[in-house]
């Protein structure tokens, strides 16, 4: 993640892995083996690994987020993650609030009412305002979007966690979130994904400043 190794680069030989850091061959054949599975790595034990170009990487993966993410959420990263939430927000809020069932419209409203608790603190109001964002996922009952949702979950809560640290959500962020369940509760998507689409936009000014 650091490019201390960078794509194109060989990895060092199985035998020299074990030496120097003290596992045994089965423990890196089966690290060498998840980051094949997330596209890092191409090669084997005998041909030589090599890291791949980043654009083979699985981007979306939990591991690879938390990784990227390890020393705080650079500029470039959180321009990437609000990019791709533009891209799907919006829309899940257009689908939520015409597919959503009575009960996943009260989830949604009891969540914005746990995000207006002043009471709770950073770790908790982060904690309400994920699952906020990935119930309306939820209740466009699309499958792959739900998937999109939790891949960037670990990206969610690191940039409301660097937001809040700063200060707690602004008004006009809490209010946003205010209209798009009140939007979501009367069934209207096109009031819904607009205010999630000011919503995305305040959220990067707050996460560029803190």
């Amino acid at each position: 993640m650091s490019g201390q190794i960078k794509p194109g680069e060989q990895l060092p030989t199985e035998a020299a892995l074990c030496g120097e850091l003290g596992v045994s061959r089965t423990t890196v054949r089966e690290a060498v083996k998840r980051l094949h599975g997330k596209g890092l790595l191409e090669g084997g034990p005998r041909a030589g690994m090599k890291v791949l170009p980043t654009s083979r990487w699985n981007q979306l993966d939990g591991d690879i987020l938390l990784w990227r993410t390890a020393d705080g959420i650079d500029d470039a990263l959180a321009d990437q993650l609000y990019e791709v939430r533009g891209c799907v927000e919006p829309q899940a809020c257009r689908m939520a609030a015409e597919r959503a069932t009575p009960e996943e419209r009260q989830q949604i409203c009891d969540l914005f009412d746990a995000l207006r608790d002043e009471s709770k603190d950073v770790c908790a109001h982060v904690a309400a305002d994920v699952a906020f964002h990935l119930a309306i996922f939820g209740a466009t009952h699309n499958p792959l979007l739900i998937t999109v949702a939790r891949a960037v979950r670990n990206g969610l809560e690191l940039a409301f966690r660097q937001s809040q640290q700063r200060r707690r959500m602004s008004a006009v962020e809490l209010a946003l979130h205010g209209r798009i369940a009140a939007a979501i509760q009367a069934g209207n998507p096109s009031r819904a994904a607009s205010a999630m689409t000011r919503l995305l936009e305040y959220s990067r000014i707050e996460l560029t400043q803190a």
